[in-house]
């Protein structure tokens, strides 16, 4: 009987069990859902979610955020899954008008509760709210979330201690704690600290194992580092898995190479295509690639502006030259000064021809001046010989005949006939000293000038 007695009891047990798992149906939810079931509401406001009805969803959702009762601690969980839902329903204008303010109040109910999607969501807004800044009150809700293993704002944390003197310990830290979880983009951090041995000591293999699990997860620019390791006969093949991942530089690649015909076959239409995706991703240099591309000057310049507004010198200069040769002077005048801020030899010489000549806006001899040396001291024959006449007859600078001379010698290094004339005529009209001391100076510009300038 003892044993018929324990299996009977386990058997009871079992169907009890089995019972308490099974899915209730509506009916059952709604009766239990109405005696105060917490996790009854809860189930019930998500399945008439699905169907959709907002309205009685988002007042069952309520329900189960606010129960009470002796089931209490062991709901809280309950609790703040449903008080994050209804800020989330809220912040969409789902079953309650849209009310950014009681979804924020929803959601630090939530997180008071636990839940850390509301806490890193908190985070997020109050970043928002300082303009994109991690101010002390957004990173303790970061923190909150962090510690609760929320991915993404350990992610965050790692970042912005990254950004710390002396931090490197806590970046590393919480790269550590979001890539164990799987976070793909901590995982690709992580393995570049390896691999730079920042915060941690130099280890190769670390850094290709987290590389090769966010690639696996396909982080792109674990990919993107993957395709550039990869042997020739294998690059496309990398490039293109970077490519479909969204790498910028990886699509780039792929329509420079599509379009030049390396490693595959030449294909103009897809090399555009490839290039447009990269543009879309943010690539700059892409932009200024398809303006390479384009027939129509108005496409042209579309792609030309959009680049250079991303810092793409050479977007400048094309530009200013295509202004200039359309008689937009004072267009190709600022454009040129853009270029020009930029270092760029060819900008500086033709932004200064422009103020030399008053191309575009007034004659400004000393700003030109200014830009002819520039250039000059880069190695530009064409700006060492203006530099050379603007000293010799005084433009922009109190005249010197030594000054003129030795930017004179420098421009006719290559045997400019220009310049060696305008030396030639010159030293007849200087002392023996004076030549000798301009020759000097012109040995020592030249040894300071960059190797390619020094060339015979």
């Amino acid at each position: 009987m003892t044993h018929r007695v324990l299996w009977l009891a386990l058997t009871a047990s079992i169907l009890t069990a089995c019972s308490a798992t099974a899915p209730r149906t509506d009916t059952e939810l709604s009766q239990a859902a109405k005696q105060g079931d917490g996790r009854a509401q809860y189930e019930l406001a998500r399945r008439l979610a699905t169907q959709p009805d907002y309205p009685n969803a988002m007042h069952w959702m309520q329900q189960a955020a606010e129960q009470s009762g002796p089931s209490l601690a062991a709901d809280k969980q309950i609790r703040a899954n449903a008080a994050w839902q209804v800020g989330d329903w809220y912040q969409a204008g789902l079953g309650e008008p849209k009310n950014p303010t009681l979804a924020t109040q929803w959601w630090q109910r939530s997180a008071r509760l636990g839940n850390s999607n509301a806490s890193y969501q908190l985070g997020l807004m109050c970043q928002e709210q300082h303009q994109g800044k991690l101010v002390s009150e957004c990173l303790d809700w970061f923190e909150k979330a962090a510690r609760r293993d929320h991915a993404d704002a350990q992610l965050v944390l790692a970042r912005w201690y990254s950004t710390q003197p002396g931090a490197d310990r806590d970046a590393v830290k919480w790269l550590e704690r979001s890539a164990e979880l799987g976070n793909r983009d901590a995982q690709y951090l992580l393995g570049e600290r390896y691999a730079q041995g920042k915060g941690v000591a130099k280890r190769p293999d670390l850094a290709q194992r987290w590389n090769d699990k966010a690639a696996a997860q396909q982080q792109p620019d674990a990919l993107l580092k993957q395709a550039r390791q990869a042997a020739p006969i294998h690059g496309f093949a990398a490039y293109q898995r970077a490519a479909n991942a969204g790498s910028a530089e990886a699509e780039l690649w792929l329509g420079q190479a599509y379009l030049a015909g390396e490693l595959v076959s030449a294909d103009p239409a897809l090399g555009r295509y490839w290039l447009g995706l990269a543009a879309a991703h943010g690539s700059h240099e892409a932009e200024y690639q398809l303006s390479l591309q384009q027939v129509d000057r108005e496409q042209q310049i579309h792609w030309l502006m959009r680049a250079a507004d991303g810092g793409v010198t050479r977007a400048w200069l094309d530009l200013a030259a295509l202004q200039q040769e359309q008689g937009e002077l004072e267009q190709a005048r600022a454009s040129y000064a853009k270029a020009a801020r930029q270092g760029n030899r060819a900008a500086l010489y033709a932004y200064g021809e422009m103020l030399r000549l008053g191309q575009g806006g007034k004659e400004d001899y000393a700003l030109a001046l200014k830009q002819y040396r520039l250039a000059a001291q880069q190695g530009d024959r064409m700006a060492q010989y203006r530099m050379g006449t603007m000293r010799e007859e005084g433009l922009g600078a109190p005249r010197n005949r030594v000054h003129a001379y030795a930017w004179l010698s420098l421009a006719a290094t290559e045997g400019m006939p220009e310049a060696v004339q305008a030396r030639d005529e010159l030293e007849a009209a200087m002392t023996r000293p004076e030549v000798k001391q301009a020759q000097k100076l012109s040995e020592h510009w030249f040894g300071k000038m960059p190797s390619p300038a020094r060339k015979s």
